[in-house]
């Protein structure tokens, strides 16, 4: 097995067994610990580059992207999933507190970003992230309301978080080569 294969499936094993869930009264709650400063995991979230990368359940791709960091800016993308819907979302950020909080409602939308109704999921969901340090690195909380029932979502989150993780090792492993061959010049 490739060493980029390896990295991925000890990701997963550390990653699904790190992730706690709780899902009730529609609220879903999700904790994970990241071995990653909460500056790189806040970007993570918030530039497109990052997010399109690790957003989504295992081999989800995300052709689009774009992020307009602001209160009232929107995160707006297409998300494909082998094997399901291709979907369009949009959401709209009402908190950002860099590096620790971030909220956002998202809804299913189309490609020029006007709201469209999926039939049997919530019209929109409100997103609450927050990023607290740790002597490990960063526990990120999230919460997202108006999930009365699970159609995947716990899924979605613990594969992507899987991907984060991974993704998160690659940009902190160029860092320091670059910070390395910095140093040698």
């Amino acid at each position: 097995m490739s060493a980029g294969k390896n990295e991925a499936v000890e990701a997963r094993k550390r990653s699904h067994s790190a992730t706690q869930v709780e899902h009730e009264n529609g609220v879903l709650v999700l904790v994970h610990d990241f071995d990653a400063p909460r500056e790189l995991l806040f970007d993570a979230w918030t530039k497109p580059e990052h997010f399109a990368r690790w957003f989504g359940p295992k081999g989800a791709t995300m052709p689009y992207c774009t992020v307009d960091l602001r209160v009232g800016g929107t995160l707006h993308f297409f998300l494909r999933v082998p094997g399901d819907v291709d979907v369009w979302c949009k959401g709209i950020f009402h908190e950002i507190e860099q590096p620790t909080r971030l909220v956002f409602t998202w809804h299913f939308s189309n490609e020029a970003g006007e709201r469209v109704e999926r039939p049997g999921f919530p019209i929109e969901t409100t997103v609450a992230v927050t990023f607290a340090g740790h002597a490990q690195g960063t526990r990120i909380t999230v919460r997202q309301e108006g999930l009365l029932i699970d159609q995947g979502e716990i899924q979605g989150w613990r594969e992507g978080f899987d991907r984060l993780d991974v993704l998160l090792r690659k940009i902190s492993n160029g860092a320091a080569r670059r910070q390395h061959d910095g140093e040698d010049s």
